[in-house]
């Protein structure tokens, strides 16, 4: 009898050993990073403030969805072609009950479990940083902002862990049966089509949440630039983001039964989907290990931003505040802060105030590094 003629979709599907190598490599560089991110905070002699932790959290998850991916390619579920009975009509596929996918499912429920978690820690872990950096004075709009972005990420997580675990009632088998029963027993599509579109929204508010305060700083466009470029490094989570979700929202459109490889298709979303998170850790603990650069300028960048956020801004102070009172830091804390590069270099002297020297030598700071 000839054999199954899948449907092809307009994205190439995953191997497996892209899935093997995504699942071992991702979580050793993100639990890398993390590592040389504690080692340097050891080295500063400072301490770990709360998007370190996040972070740490966040690449825990991660590693477990690298134990999934390496458990469904080893029991060839994983980027291996869906085993059925020769001749079996490509679309009536999702109908049947099949082992290898009902593993699949298995393993694709365990690790979208541990998605919502690693997802939610690497973005608040994101914003968290953003607020050590820029946050000057409360009650900004950028406080606001932040304020807002962090309710929205565990609003989200949450709001989808339970969607993942109750999106059949209390019928959580549901998720490991054939294809074709649980779409006659429960939308399985409008969550996961909510859940891509909104992951790629709070990707943007990420990526252009730091854009305002370091375009109403005074210097250069040149400069601007130069200080932007070290937060756009997102932009590779930004991309991967979007090619999930185009993914995504192509393989819900066809549905279910629209006869594709149901093993091979999951496995390229729930790549993608491991391919998102983890470059988004890696973007978060990236301008941290500039402390091991030689060239010192990188670091200098953001002791400055640290010195900037008591500059007046639009973005950092709503226009109808009352209140011009300069940023209130103790002589000691120059010294020992723990900022996301490191120890603040003196700025001034001791018998100056903080509002006396945060300006021009803030300038002085920029202007040799770019």
């Amino acid at each position: 009898m000839a054999s199954t003629q899948w449907v092809q979709l307009p994205f190439a599907l995953v191997t497996p050993g892209q899935v093997l190598s995504a699942g071992i490599v991702l979580p050793l560089v993100c639990i890398a990073l993390v590592s040389i991110r504690f080692h340097i905070r050891r080295i500063q002699k400072t301490h770990l403030g709360i998007d370190d932790w996040l972070i740490t959290l966040g690449v825990i998850f991660i590693t477990g969805m690298g134990a999934c991916m390496i458990t469904g390619e080893r029991l060839h579920v994983y980027g291996y072609p869906t085993p059925v009975p020769s001749g079996t009509v490509a679309s009536e596929a999702y109908g049947l009950f099949l082992d290898a996918y009902i593993q699949l499912a298995k393993i694709q429920f365990a690790m979208q479990f541990l998605m919502c978690f690693a997802y939610g820690f690497v973005k608040a872990s994101i914003i968290f940083f953003c607020r050590r950096i820029f946050l000057g004075h409360k009650n900004t709009a950028f406080d606001w902002a932040s304020l807002v972005g962090l309710g929205l990420v565990t609003l989200w997580s949450v709001g989808f862990l339970f969607g993942l675990v109750f999106g059949c009632g209390k019928r959580v088998w549901l998720h490991w049966v054939p294809l074709q029963e649980m779409e006659e027993s429960c939308d399985g599509i409008s969550p996961e089509e909510a859940m891509v579109i909104s992951d790629f929204i709070l990707d943007i508010f990420l990526l252009i949440l730091p854009i305002p305060s370091i375009w109403s700083l005074s210097m250069s466009t040149g400069r601007k630039w130069a200080v932007t470029s070290i937060f756009l490094v997102g932009l590779t989570s930004l991309a991967a983001s979007a090619a999930r979700m185009s993914i995504y929202l192509t393989v819900l459109y066809q549905g279910y039964g629209a006869g594709y490889d149901i093993n091979r298709t999951a496995s390229t979303m729930l790549w993608w989907t491991m391919l998102e998170v983890s470059l988004a850790a890696i973007a978060a603990c990236l301008p941290t290990l500039s402390f091991l650069a030689r060239d010192a300028g990188l670091r200098k960048i953001f002791h400055s931003l640290s010195s900037m956020t008591s500059l007046p801004s639009s973005w950092r102070r709503w226009s109808g505040s009352k209140s011009n009172k300069p940023l209130e830091i103790s002589q000691d804390s120059l010294y020992t802060s723990s900022y996301p590069m490191g120890h603040v270099t003196q700025i001034g002297t001791h018998e100056k105030s903080v509002g006396s020297y945060q300006s021009e030598p803030v300038k002085q700071s920029i202007g040799s590094l770019v």
